[in-house]
C-alpha cells in the first residue's frame, strides 16, 4: 500500500474513533445533566412581560429536571445585557436566555451589537407567541382600521403613541404606516404608562401595545379595541377584525425564545427542549398562557432558529426602508 493511501486510511479510521467518541461524549454529558442549578437570564427588568413568563417556567424546569433554576435579571431597554453574557457563556446548558421579540427587532436598530442572534445562540425553542392589539381612545371618530387609514391617507393627523422608540409595538406601528401608504405623526414615550394616560385622556389617538396591559382599559371603556396584529382573529376577541383583513399579509408579534449559547451539546439541547415542553403543558403555565393571551407554540430547534432569522430579515427590511434610527 502506498504511504499517501495508507495515512488517508489511518486518518478516516481516526476521524471515524473521534465521532463515535464525541457521540459517546455527547450521551454521557446529557445523561449527566443538570448536576448542578441553572441560570435563567432575563434580559429585561423584574415585572415585565418575560420576568413574569419565566418565574413559573423556572419553578417547572426545576421540578421536571429535578435541579434548581434560578432567574437572573439583567436589565436593559432592548435586551443587549442580558443576551451578551449568554452568548459569551460556556456553552453547557446552564446559563440559558430567556427572552421577546426583542431578540429579534433589536438587530434590526442595532446591526453592530456585539453578538449574532442566530450565530451565536442554539435556540431551544419559540416558547408562545400573541398578537398585538391597536386600542384608540374611546372618544377617536375612527371605528376601524380602514377609516385610520382613510383619516391618515386624506391628511388629516393621526397622533400614534409609542410606548417605546424601538422594540415590536414601534415597528408594527411602522409597518402598518408603510402597508398602508400613510404618515402617522409618533409621539415616542419612556414607557408604557406615561403613553396610556394620554391616550386614554385623548392627548393622542391610538396606540399598538400588548393585549395584557390594554384589555383592562377597553374593559372599562377607557380604550376601543379597532384591531390585531395577527394574521387570524384572537380567540378571546373574536369579533375584533385583524390588520391582515385590512391589509394582508401584516403579522407582528411578541414571542417569548428559550435559548443557549451556540455549540451546546445537541444532547443538552434536546433535553432542555423536551423538558420545555413538558412545562409548557403543566396547569400553572397553561393558566398564565391563558391570563396573558399568549398562544403555546413549542416548536422545535430548527424551526425557531428559522423563525428567528426570518423576524430579523423582516424588522430590519422594514428599519431601512423607512430610515429609522434609536432616539
Amino acid at each position: 500500500m502506498k504511504p499517501t493511501r495508507r495515512c488517508a486510511n489511518a486518518m478516516l479510521a481516526l476521524l471515524t474513533l473521534g465521532f463515535f467518541q464525541f457521540a459517546s461524549l455527547g450521551k454521557a454529558v446529557a445523561a449527566d445533566y443538570p448536576d448542578k442549578p441553572i441560570r435563567l437570564i432575563v434580559p429585561f427588568a423584574p415585572g415585565g412581560g418575560v420576568d413574569a413568563l419565566a418565574r413559573p417556567f423556572a419553578k417547572e424546569l426545576c421540578d421536571i429536571l429535578k435541579q434548581s433554576v434560578f432567574v437572573e435579571n439583567k436589565a436593559s431597554n432592548t435586551g443587549q445585557i442580558g443576551a451578551i453574557e449568554v452568548a459569551r457563556a460556556a456553552p453547557d446548558g446552564y446559563t440559558l436566555l430567556i427572552s421577546s421579540a426583542a431578540f429579534g427587532t433589536t438587530p434590526a436598530y442595532y446591526p453592530k451589537v456585539p453578538y449574532d442572534a442566530v450565530k451565536d445562540f442554539e435556540p431551544i425553542t419559540i416558547m408562545a407567541s400573541t398578537p398585538q392589539v391597536l386600542v384608540a381612545n374611546a372618544s377617536y371618530k375612527a371605528a376601524n382600521l380602514p377609516d385610520v387609514l382613510r383619516a391618515a391617507g386624506g391628511g388629516g393627523q393621526v397622533n400614534f403613541a409609542l410606548s417605546a422608540s424601538t422594540g415590536i409595538q414601534a415597528l408594527a406601528t411602522e409597518l402598518v404606516s408603510s402597508m398602508g401608504k400613510v404618515n402617522f405623526t409618533k409621539v415616542p414615550y419612556k414607557g408604557a404608562g406615561a403613553a396610556f394616560t394620554d391616550l386614554i385622556g385623548g392627548q393622542v389617538d391610538l396606540m399598538i401595545d400588548n393585549p395584557g396591559s390594554s384589555m383592562p382599559h377597553a374593559r372599562a371603556g377607557k380604550l376601543k379595541l379597532l384591531a390585531t396584529t395577527g394574521l387570524k382573529r384572537m380567540a378571546a376577541m373574536p369579533d375584533v377584525p385583524t390588520i391582515a383583513e385590512t391589509l394582508p399579509g401584516f403579522e407582528a408579534l411578541n414571542w417569548f425564545v428559550l435559548a443557549a449559547p451556540a455549540g451546546t451539546p445537541a444532547a443538552v439541547a434536546d433535553r432542555l427542549h423536551a423538558a420545555t415542553l413538558e412545562a409548557m403543558k403543566r396547569a400553572t403555565m397553561r393558566q398564565m398562557f391563558e391570563r396573558d393571551g399568549l398562544d403555546v407554540v413549542g416548536n422545535s430547534r430548527n424551526e425557531a432558529r428559522a423563525f428567528i432569522a426570518s423576524e430579523i430579515g423582516k424588522w430590519t427590511q422594514v428599519v431601512k426602508e423607512k430610515g429609522l434610527q434609536i432616539q
